[in-house]
């Protein structure tokens, strides 16, 4: 029975998901089992359908329900029981590299991914903190070498931050900030391959962690993933000492790792003395429904190494980010890298905590996801509305991409080329494969971050007509 407290500091949408998902977790309402409708739920406790809805579309992308046609809501299988799968991995050793042969030419409209807009940073802001703080009392340490983990403040306020916004708890002497992704997984390297030095990842999957991995030379288990999920079971095959993932937002195709898979990596790392790195690369850019929880958050066994950065959200050339490290792990690292100084500007951490302090960061991310997701929408009516059912767009709802799906097999090479006749700039899915033969050969990788809502709408079309349209004859 869910009981809606009006006085509650929770909104009630919230109440009911915390509840539901409770009775799920503790199999009161079983596998299987058809949740009210919406309409009926919302009649019965007395609330708008909307609340209910939002709180379905929560359970919905963490796992615990799916909308099934003709049938509602059905409460999924959130056990972690390990499948009896066998699984021969793929050799990785004679793999030649391919790459693709794009022509240079200048594109009026560029579906890059990776950069951000310029107009969306905090000019005005930064410039002030910054100011202040060469103005201060403490503008002596501009002149002395940074704190080895990182500036406390700092290290504080994104503690506070990731209570605040993931759910985790954590102290601030588990955080390592950092330059980026590729210079904390290059850490990482380091201290598992002690153990042995097999790396699970997704296959596909972000190409500039793989570099990482290959570069220090571990051996690759990769785990099948596709725009319906991540194949874990394969894992228990590989004898790595880590897996590296991206649950809350997959790279590439954007799914969300649901409650059941989560389980059973957690599973797999403790009864393996193994560990998961959790890439939450843009967890702070979700359109749909609340940032799902962290693998961090859920672990109770002290296995998840939490990377977060500022690169999606605030800038790329800032070079910030972070791990939360388990306790084992932070005492190998402040072992080995006791003489390490942080690679970050103290100026540029300080400025970066101040304006964390004040509050600023989470206004900021409040009003960049309204900004992205007007343009995130704008793509998906516009490609509805333009290419009809001869394109599925996977990784709706987060983040600063899509996937589109040709279902009539168009070759990605050919899409590629007609898209560079009209000025538009779309990408190839290749770079993410390491079996570069098992990529779709009709699926797009296309990002939005750095075009206008206007430039979408003029670009999709240009796409249509040299696609679909009568340029295509």
């Amino acid at each position: 029975m869910i009981y809606i407290q009006k006085d509650s500091k929770y909104p009630i949408y919230l109440q009911i998901y915390h509840k539901i998902k409770e009775d799920i977790e503790e199999e009161n309402i079983i596998h299987g089992e058809r949740l009210p409708g919406i309409r009926t739920l919302a009649k019965t406790l007395g609330v708008a359908i909307n609340t209910v809805s939002r709180a379905y579309a929560q359970l919905d992308v963490e796992g615990y329900i799916q909308s099934k046609h003709g049938s509602g809501f059905v409460v999924q299988d959130t056990s972690n029981k390990v499948m009896n799968v066998n699984y021969v991995p793929h050799d990785t050793t004679t793999l030649s590299v391919k790459t693709s042969e794009l022509s240079q030419a200048v594109s009026l409209y560029d579906f890059q991914y990776g950069e951000i807009s310029y107009e969306q940073f905090p000019f005005k802001l930064w410039r002030k903190y910054t100011s202040q703080i060469l103005l201060s009392p403490e503008k002596e340490i501009v002149n002395k070498y940074p704190d080895r983990k990182g500036d406390l403040l700092l290290r504080q306020e994104i503690k506070k931050h990731l209570h605040r916004s993931r759910g985790m708890v954590c102290c601030e002497e588990q955080i390592i900030v950092g330059c980026g992704l590729q210079y904390s997984l290059d850490i990482l390297c380091k201290i598992l391959g002690e153990k042995n030095k097999t790396i699970a990842m997704e296959e596909p999957g972000y190409n500039g962690a793989r570099d990482v991995f290959i570069n220090n030379n571990y051996n690759l288990h990769l785990l099948p993933a596709s725009k319906e999920g991540l194949i874990i079971s394969s894992i228990y095959n590989s004898y790595a000492c880590a897996a590296y993932v991206t649950p809350s937002h997959q790279f590439p195709y954007g799914t969300v790792m649901p409650i059941s898979q989560r389980k059973e990596l957690l599973n797999w790392a403790n009864t393996n003395d193994a560990y998961i790195i959790e890439d939450d690369y843009d967890s702070e850019l979700r359109y749909d429904v609340n940032p799902v929880p962290t693998l961090h958050s859920l672990d109770t066994h002290d296995r998840t190494i939490y990377i977060g950065t500022f690169s999606k959200s605030l800038s790329p050339s800032l070079r910030v980010n972070y791990m939360v490290l388990p306790v084992k792990i932070l005492t190998m690292y402040c072992s080995m890298f006791s003489s390490y100084t942080s690679p970050v500007s103290w100026l540029t951490q300080r400025t970066l905590a101040t304006y964390m302090r004040d509050q600023n960061y989470e206004r900021y991310i409040h009003k960049t996801c309204i900004a992205y997701k007007r343009r995130h929408d704008v793509f998906i009516q516009e490609a509805t509305k333009m290419f009809g059912n001869k394109v599925i767009l996977h990784g709706r709802g987060a983040g600063l991409h899509f996937i589109l799906e040709f279902p009539n097999g168009e070759d990605q090479e050919w899409l590629i080329k007609q898209a560079e006749k009209v000025g538009v700039k779309v990408y190839p899915m290749l770079p993410f494969w390491k079996n570069q033969d098992d990529c779709p050969k009709n699926i797009l990788f296309l990002g939005y971050s750095l075009m206008s809502e206007q430039e979408i709408r003029e670009g999709i079309e240009l796409l249509e007509s040299v696609w679909f349209g009568a340029l295509s004859k």
